[in-house]
């Protein structure tokens, strides 16, 4: 995992948190935690195309000590090794990414404005590139690379089964994980499609430990996505900027939430 950012406009390409990458770790993972982790980073993997739906909520702590939590909706479609779309659904000053295996598009409602940028030739190097060189995160980006299991436990120095628990009616496996920056947890479906669907990360390095959380809804594992849907296509209108990426809103760091 990366270094998780304190964004203040949240778009999901999907999404989850990011942890500076470090010296590998000594992982004490109990093994029926990273049984099921396995199981649901081999089915996310194992997916050539999948859509799903987040609602996010990520805390931000003022200088005076209260927390803020802010809340967005984002539909994100992914078709592997080299399509990507999030778009956050509804807000006003939201964001939406495409990423079509050549380009990559970041378009800000609040101006109608919009930049494009030559993009890397798969999924994983170009969240890599939004991250590195853009200052741009993803909640559950993670979740998107080729491997997540080594992304999600690169930081990880222990993790266990908390329990059986029920979300929207369904039983899902309730794992925790500590970690050198962030503790996190993640809350997996059970049976033959072990999908996501809640993730809270908490950010131990900040003061008052800000969590951001997920919950993953609306799965369509092997969706039908056609090259259309990855393509950026301008409303009427829209100003394109040269800097890439759009100054939507930034973030009290500088930085900014990818959708």
């Amino acid at each position: 995992m990366k270094k998780l950012a304190v964004p203040v406009v949240v778009l999901v390409v999907l999404t989850v948190f990011a942890v500076a990458r470090a010296a590998p770790a000594k992982k004490a993972i109990d093994p029926d935690a990273d049984r099921i982790l396995h199981q649901m980073t081999d089915y996310l993997a194992s997916l050539s195309s999948f859509r799903v739906q987040s609602a996010a909520v990520d805390e931000v702590v003022l200088k005076s000590g209260q927390k803020l939590q802010l809340a967005s909706e984002s539909m994100v479609s992914v078709q592997r090794p080299n399509r990507l779309r999030s778009e956050q659904l509804g807000a006003a000053n939201g964001l939406a990414f495409w990423y079509d295996g050549k380009n990559m598009t970041l378009a800000c409602k609040a101006d109608n404005s919009y930049a494009t940028a030559a993009a890397p030739a798969t999924i994983d190097a170009t969240i890599d590139k939004v991250r590195k060189q853009y200052d741009i995160d993803a909640p559950g980006a993670d979740l998107l690379y080729s491997h997540p299991y080594d992304i999600l436990t690169e930081q990880v120095t222990g993790g266990k089964l908390i329990g059986r628990e029920t979300i929207d009616g369904k039983p899902v496996n309730h794992l925790a994980f500590e970690g050198e920056e962030v503790d996190w947890q993640i809350w997996i479906q059970e049976g033959a499609q072990p999908l996501p669907v809640r993730f809270v990360v908490t950010t131990k390095g900040m003061k008052s430990q800000p969590q951001f959380t997920v919950q993953l809804t609306k799965w369509e594992p092997g969706a039908a996505l056609t090259p259309a849907t990855f393509q950026f296509a301008s409303a009427g209108g829209a100003r394109q900027v040269q800097a890439f990426p759009v100054n939507c809103r930034p973030g009290a760091s500088g930085e900014r939430r990818m959708p």
